[in-house]
C-alpha cells in the first residue's frame, strides 16, 4: 500500500481517502511478514497492473526472516489468470508449484 508500488484503486477502496500511515502499513503486506509467516509460494506477471515489487517486497521480507518461499515472475499473463489453463503465458506456475511445495522441508 506504500505510495510508491500501490495500485491506486485497490487503496482507495481498502483504505478511502487518505489514510493514516499507520493504516496503509498494517495493510503493506511486506510490513507483516514475521517468522511464524508460512511457506510462501509466489506467482506474478509483469503486465500485471499490480506492479511486480509488491512481490519483490514481499519475498525481500520472507528472506529476512528466514521464511522458505519461491518467486516466479512471468512475463506476461496480466492479472487474475487463476490456474492458467488455455493459457500458455501462465500455465506453468501449476507446475513449478508442485515441484516447490512436494520439495518443501
Amino acid at each position: 500500500m506504500k505510495e510508491e508500488y500501490t495500485h491506486g484503486w485497490s487503496k482507495y477502496m481498502l483504505l478511502g481517502h487518505d489514510p493514516a500511515y499507520k493504516d496503509v502499513l498494517e495493510f503493506s503486506n511486506e510490513a507483516q511478514v514475521d517468522a511464524q509467516t508460512p511457506p510462501t509460494f509466489l506467482i506474478h506477471t509483469a503486465d500485471d497492473f499490480v506492479a511486480v515489487e509488491n512481490s519483490l517486497l514481499y519475498a525481500a521480507a520472507l528472506a529476512r526472516h528466514d521464511v522458505p518461499f519461491a518467486c516466479h515472475i512471468l512475463p506476461k499473463g496480466g492479472h487474475g489468470y487463476g490456474l492458467g489453463k488455455g493459457n500458455k503465458d501462465v500455465e506453468s506456475w501449476v507446475p513449478a508449484w508442485k515441484e516447490w511445495l512436494f520439495n518443501l522441508k
